[in-house]
């Protein structure tokens, strides 16, 4: 393996940056040779190693991304785990979690199994692999080993693996009557942490009568309303309070899911919001008709301005991406026909690290964010920070760097991105994944060295 010397560099953690210098070996960072009483010294030297010059940059871990669809097995046409992987290196991302709606479903152990052997080998980041519940392979979802949680669709989403139905409308605003008996056996049951896409069907069915006619991207938000993610959300933390479960909400989109999960943080309740819900909004839509139809949808301003200031005050606990890439034929369809979905892994840091250049954010209030807080939720050891003894995933980033989104550069399967023409100013420049550089300076480096997370 080699060893690699970061030289003149700024550490960055969630309690600040730190000028110094940091010592890679055998895919672990196992020094800091400027460390001395906790002070910044003029550098040792050491043998044998590769030295990166970062002066005027900053290292951050590898950042860690818990919610992918890198489409393989079933639909590589869009991605697959080598391309989606590339991408993640680009952008920064070191560690990856993929969810189970594959063709077919990662709902039992054989296919856990299938999948493992299928992408072993073949991935530039480190990952790690879910299983989907059903609804009828309870048994196999606790028997599952070595996975970060059990995903659950409350409603239909891309996959048809959908368990919630609602058993009749909401009454004055109390929110009861969602899921089903098999939902409800998932949380009594189940040992793993429940990651929940909460939308309710009923809600959504009845919405979709309310308009005639050709359907376009600009009412899906009406479809897929506000109501309907508030009334799954608050059943879902309902369930985990009364059975004492942990649960992940997934891509709030809402200022009443915030409010929700705020009250139920207590209960082992968390949540993460994606790029697209806290850059993108409605007035979009114009723009990008169907490429930014997703599930669940982009919303108001309103809703934005409400889920940045949840992040800012620690209701949101991480940001992920949902990357779910569909190729440009199939978002160019009507909108019935077109899939929702919204490539983004590539994007992840450098639209936020525009975020921080802009003062929306800090940047070790971002690395909180995007490596740390994931690490600790879904329980990756060795991974999120930069610590002795830890994994050598790390992303060099020049903060001064501006380039412009352009088609052309994305590595990922779909060739398209919702920020394509902003010119952003934060870029990684330098990847390292288990103690080895993956991308420099543009460029994919060296083979998939990804491994498979060992979870606690």
């Amino acid at each position: 393996m080699n060893k690699i010397l970061l030289k003149n560099g700024e550490v960055v953690s969630s309690e600040g940056t730190l000028k110094i210098d940091v010592l890679i070996e055998d895919g672990k960072i196992v020094g800091f040779p400027t460390a001395t009483a906790g002070q910044a010294e003029e550098g040792e030297e050491v043998e044998d190693a590769e030295v990166v010059d970062c002066m005027d940059k900053l290292i951050l871990p590898g950042v860690v991304d818990p919610h992918v669809h890198f489409r393989d097995p079933g639909a590589t046409y869009k991605e697959d785990f080598e391309s989606g992987s590339r991408a993640a290196v680009s952008g920064g991302v070191t560690t990856v979690l993929d969810m189970p709606n594959n063709e077919p479903p990662t709902t039992s152990r054989k296919a856990l199994d299938d999948k493992r052997a299928l992408v072993s080998g073949r991935s530039y980041v480190n990952y790690g692999f879910y299983i989907g519940y059903d609804g009828g392979n309870l048994e196999e979802v606790n028997e599952a080993s070595n996975i970060p949680g059990v995903k659950v669709f409350v409603a239909n989403s891309t996959g048809d693996m959908g368990v919630g139905r609602r058993q009749g409308p909401a009454r004055d605003g109390i929110f009861d009557g969602v899921g089903t008996k098999n939902l409800e056996e998932l949380f009594e049951k189940s040992n793993k942490l429940i990651v929940v896409h909460a939308e309710d069907e009923g809600i959504i069915e009845e919405n979709k009568k309310k308009f005639d006619g050709e359907l376009t991207a600009a009412i899906h938000s009406q479809i897929r309303s506000p109501e309907a993610a508030a009334v799954a959300v608050k059943y879902v933390c309902e369930l985990a309070r009364k059975y004492k479960r942990p649960v992940h909400i997934a891509h709030v989109s809402t200022e009443a899911e915030v409010d929700i999960i705020e009250e139920y943080k207590d209960d082992g309740v968390t949540c993460e919001v994606t790029p697209h819900h806290l850059h993108l909004t409605e007035d979009d839509y114009e723009h990008w008709k169907n490429f930014i139809k997703v599930n669940p949808p982009v919303r108001s301003r309103m809703e934005v301005f409400a889920l940045w200031k949840a992040l800012k005050m620690g209701v949101i606990d991480i940001i992920d991406t949902d990357h779910a890439p569909h190729s440009l034929e199939e978002k160019e369809a009507g909108y019935l026909d077109a899939p929702a979905g919204i490539p983004g892994v590539e994007m992840l840091l450098p639209i936020f690290l525009n975020t921080v250049s802009s003062e929306g954010l800090t940047i070790s209030e971002l690395v909180k964010l995007v490596c740390e807080r994931p690490a600790e939720i879904f329980g990756i050891p060795n991974k999120g920070r930069i610590v002795e003894g830890y994994d050598a995933d790390l992303v060099i980033v020049d903060m001064e760097l501006e380039k412009k989104v352009e088609r052309g550069n994305l590595l990922s399967k779909a060739g398209w991105s919702p920020y394509e023409g902003l010119m952003l100013k934060g870029w990684p420049i330098m990847t390292i994944v288990n103690g080895e550089i993956v991308y420099k300076d543009g460029k994919i480096e060296g083979k998939p060295i990804g491994k498979e997370v060992v979870f606690f």
